[in-house]
């Protein structure tokens, strides 16, 4: 199948989930497009397409023209400003064969503003910031917090401590600004997920422990029962769907939402990881599976650190590259026999090696069993049209080891 994934810029971990999902469900073409031709995506996905910006008249219609001739089976948002615009396309998608992951407009009018979302949740009786009136703001107040009506990134948002300081930002607020009180408790972003049928499949509640730029760069899995109930009521009352990404607090036995986002956050792999394979199941209804969640598997307490990683492109001196097999070359999670190759590793492999490189393919099939398989990857091997030089039933030396469990020994060590 193919995806294609907007607003790409710097989201390269969604592009690599994404992809993951397209290895396990028997392969795919993945798209990115953005109005920015300088963007790290482009280096990540299988073809760049420079697209208009999503604020010109011709964007629709160069967006259906794009899912039709790529042949699109599912468009994933990635930022705010491309909702209102893709939610207004579904039905036409939708009449060409393609799903766009997006909530109904009357869903997003509500979801994009925060005085908006803010006033639905007094409607519904769901506990929420409290929104304070400017001009009747006093010292008994303090601190409050401001933040813009709409906006992401936590971009234009302040906690004001004394009246000084908010005698002064006062007179430069507009009107497109909140007031909200100051919550001094535990905050946790809530990626949850909702199937084509209106199903709450996963709520995974993870606490913000550090934050940067309004993401977090470290946070901690944490299962809590009563934000999973909160979460899956609002999802169901507001007809949320495809991933989301709620923010709230927990002050003592409430949950205070905030804000929801209709679309991936930032820090959504950790819920992957802990479980809610969420990328996986869009790639699962988009070829007509079921979704089945596993919900004793999900990982409690996980907890990640988001990092800068550096990746190096261009160096094309003669080495030694050893591939792994299953989760890199084929697909894994299913039984050695029943294995697809993975068609973009295959093109790139055999690229490596028409330009002189040396191919090692190394497999830990059978480490655990004793079980040899050797004969069965070497057949494989061949009907999937991948060249090599070596095989080796364990693990050689070689300058790079391409593998999807491989860990970064300067990652690892603490």
């Amino acid at each position: 199948m193919n995806i294609l994934i907007t607003s790409i810029g710097n989201k390269i971990n969604l592009i690599k989930y994404f992809r993951r999902a397209l290895f396990n469900e028997g392969g795919g073409t993945i798209y990115g497009i953005d109005s920015n031709s300088l963007n790290n995506g482009r280096h990540f996905v299988d073809q760049f397409l420079l697209a208009p910006k999503v604020s010109e008249e011709r964007y629709q219609q160069w967006l259906l023209d794009t899912i039709t001739q790529y042949s699109i089976d599912l468009v994933i948002p990635s930022r705010d400003g491309d909702l209102e615009v893709l939610a207004d396309l579904r039905e036409k998608a939708a009449n060409i064969f393609c799903r766009i992951a997006v909530a109904d407009p009357a869903v997003l009018v509500t979801c994009l503003d925060k005085e908006r979302f803010n006033d639905w949740c007094l409607q519904q009786g769901i506990a929420t910031v409290l929104c304070l009136d400017r001009d009747n703001v006093t010292a008994a107040d303090l601190p409050v917090f401001i933040k813009p009506k709409k906006g992401s990134a936590s971009e234009g948002c302040l906690k004001i401590d004394s009246v000084e300081q908010w005698q002064k930002i006062k007179l430069e607020l507009s009107d497109q600004f909140l007031v909200q009180e100051y919550i001094d408790a535990p905050e946790y972003t809530v990626d949850l997920f909702v199937d084509s049928t209106g199903n709450v499949k996963t709520v995974v509640p993870r606490r913000r422990l550090l934050v940067d730029n309004g993401e977090s760069i470290h946070g901690k899995v944490e299962l809590d029962e009563i934000i999973i109930k909160a979460s899956t009521e609002l999802a169901k009352k507001l007809k949320l769907n495809a991933h989301n990404t709620l923010q709230c607090f927990k002050r003592g036995g409430s949950v205070l939402f905030s804000e929801v986002n209709a679309r991936f956050g930032g820090g959504f792999t950790l819920s992957v990881e802990a479980g809610a394979d969420t990328p996986r199941f869009l790639v699962q209804e988009s070829l007509g599976k079921s979704i089945t969640v596993d919900q004793e598997k999900m990982i409690d307490k996980l907890e990640m650190l988001r990092i800068q990683k550096d990746v190096f492109i261009g160096n094309q001196s003669k080495k030694i590259y050893c591939f792994d097999l299953d989760g890199t070359i084929c697909t894994e999670s299913c039984r050695y026999e029943d294995a697809l190759p993975i068609k973009a590793i295959v093109e790139k492999v055999n690229k490596l090696y028409a330009d002189g490189h040396e191919i090692v393919i190394a497999t830990a099939r059978g480490a655990a069993s004793g079980v040899s398989w050797e004969k069965l990857v070497i057949k494989q091997l061949s009907e999937w049209g991948v060249n090599y030089h070596r095989l080796v039933m364990g693990k050689p030396f070689a300058y790079y080891y391409v593998d999807n469990k491989a860990v970064d020994v300067l990652e690892f060590i603490k």
